[in-house]
């Protein structure tokens, strides 16, 4: 990789955007479990790949969580237009209730960085999980997902504010769903310390949203030619 495109992948702008792009699409597949009971597998994989990432000693990068901007497409388009204002379907409350999710996983992200006990148990857990992640020989396997969402439960879960999920009571009743969910849930917060650790604030979000848009739309053509 050429210095040029090296400085392009770290750059913090990049960090940025990608780190909000995954939480929206965080948010956008659990509103998709919480209303129809489905999510897309390639996009719920790559959110959970990015709780088991880990950057060694380096300061954490887009790239540790997400090789590629292909694998949050969808999070860049719902970014591109949040950003500009426009709905995201017929339902109305969809766009506000995903922004909602969103800053829920922000202000959770803060709270956490604060507690180095919770910080503890959450590295801990982890590590547990990746041995399953070995042993079962991936992250998609019910038994993985469902340790993430029981890490989640018994940590980030007892923090307030608590992430309340609408949709279909019979759907978020049941257990596989309830596991997604929670895992999604749990990728969006790692997401936000991206988002954190590279300058983002509420200052960026209202004052430089062209900025962010545009480096969306790069994204998205680099994406587009993965």
């Amino acid at each position: 990789m050429s210095s040029q495109q090296s400085s392009q992948h770290w750059h913090p702008l990049r960090n940025r955007v990608l780190a909000l792009a995954a939480m929206v699409q965080a948010s956008h597949l659990v509103q998709g479990i919480a209303r129809k009971g489905l999510a897309d597998s390639g996009e719920l994989e790559c959110a959970i790949d990015s709780i088991l990432a880990s950057p060694g000693n380096e300061t954490i990068h887009a790239e540790h969580l997400y090789p590629g901007p292909h694998r949050l497409r969808t999070g860049l388009i719902l970014l591109q237009r949040l950003l500009n204002g426009e709905e995201l379907g017929s339902d109305i409350k969809q766009a506000k209730e995903l922004m909602a999710y969103c800053a829920a996983m922000m202000s959770l992200e803060k709270k956490l960085a604060r507690d180095s006990e919770m910080l503890g148990k959450l590295g801990n857990g982890i590590n547990r999980i990746k041995k399953q992640r070995d042993y079962f020989g991936g992250t998609m396997h019910d038994n993985v997902i469902a340790a993430i969402a029981g890490l989640y439960g018994e940590t980030i879960s007892t923090m307030n504010p608590r992430i309340i999920v609408h949709g279909k009571p019979e759907l978020l009743g049941q257990s596989s769903n309830t596991n997604r969910v929670r895992a999604l849930l749990f990728s969006g917060i790692r997401a936000a310390h991206l988002w954190r650790t590279h300058g983002g604030s509420h200052f960026q979000l209202l004052l430089r949203r062209r900025t962010l848009v545009r480096e969306a739309q790069q994204l998205l053509l680099d994406a587009n030619h993965a």
